[in-house]
């Protein structure tokens, strides 16, 4: 379901991994040889130092330095989204006044975590880095899982009924809540965040999606949702079997370490996640592999 807010964000966005070097220094050579690879696939943008890009183990002038190599090999081809959410807020208008001056379309805050902030205190957060940086456009980051915050559209309503908030990323199990959501709030763009959730999300109003998956198999999800506008949707749902079959092999072997895998075997070496994760196991990349085969 697409709405007329935002059409240039309502597209098939790539959760952007970052190579690293055997040291885990980032490797920018090979992040713009996978960025140059996914535009060829059909990436339709780009979502950067989110969950897959491993975002909160990057210092912060490594997540600027990742966004500047992102836009330039961009070119303008495609939208760049700047995930610059984290714990402290002063590192978030830093990131913010960063992504608006280098060209990021927009940028997208996970909520504060650990200390179990009020819904009085996140929405404070987020206010003070709109309020910060004149003319920034942002987008809320869902994700329950990692950040023990479910925004609805209860909680979530006097950020969703400001107009700097143009949309939610929704990476939540929670599907009546996207549709109530979709229903109060038409004007903002809502994005899928479980890949193995898009078919669904798309018909509980989601009209986008920001995957990790997406880094490797791009052409699967356009499919998805060429199919699904065409009401075709028996043929939808096999693409998201496709899909679903992908994600349950790398969630076992280890989703964002299986994703920079995944590029190694298609010929671009991006090392492996930063410690404490552990490197793939040699079982855990031949299942990878047959991914290929």
């Amino acid at each position: 379901m697409v709405n007329s807010a935002h059409p240039e964000l309502q597209k098939i966005f790539s959760a952007l991994t970052v190579p690293m070097h055997a040291d885990e220094s980032v490797n920018y050579e090979a992040l713009a040889q996978i960025v140059e690879a996914q535009i060829a696939d059909g990436v339709e943008g780009f979502y950067c130092c989110g969950s897959s890009g491993e975002g909160l183990l990057l210092t912060l002038e490594e997540r600027k330095k990742i966004l500047e190599c992102t836009l330039r090999q961009v070119s303008g081809r495609v939208p760049v989204v700047a995930h610059v959410g984290t714990i402290r807020t002063a590192d978030v208008i830093d990131l913010a006044r960063h992504a608006k001056s280098a060209g990021a379309a927009a940028v997208s805050m996970i909520p504060p975590y650990y200390y179990k902030f009020s819904m009085a205190e996140i929405t404070g957060y987020y206010k003070a880095v709109l309020d910060a940086v004149p003319g920034l456009e942002a987008i809320l980051y869902n994700i329950p899982q990692f950040t023990g915050v479910e925004f609805s559209k209860d909680n979530a309503a006097e950020l969703l009924s400001d107009p700097r908030i143009i949309g939610i990323k929704h990476t939540s199990q929670n599907l009546y809540s996207l549709e109530r959501m979709s229903v109060a709030y038409p004007d903002k763009v809502l994005i899928n965040g479980f890949d193995e959730m898009f078919l669904g999300a798309l018909s509980m109003g989601a009209s986008c999606t920001i995957g990790t998956t997406v880094n490797l198999f791009a052409p699967t999800f356009l499919k998805v949702r060429d199919l699904y506008n065409a009401g075709r949707m028996a043929e939808a749902f096999a693409q998201q079997n496709l899909i679903n079959h992908r994600v349950e092999v790398m969630v076992k072997a280890g989703i964002f370490s299986a994703v920079k895998y995944g590029w190694t075997v298609r010929g671009i070496d991006c090392g492996a996640c930063r410690s404490p994760f552990a490197p793939l196991t040699e079982e855990a990349k031949a299942s990878v592999r047959e991914l290929f085969a």
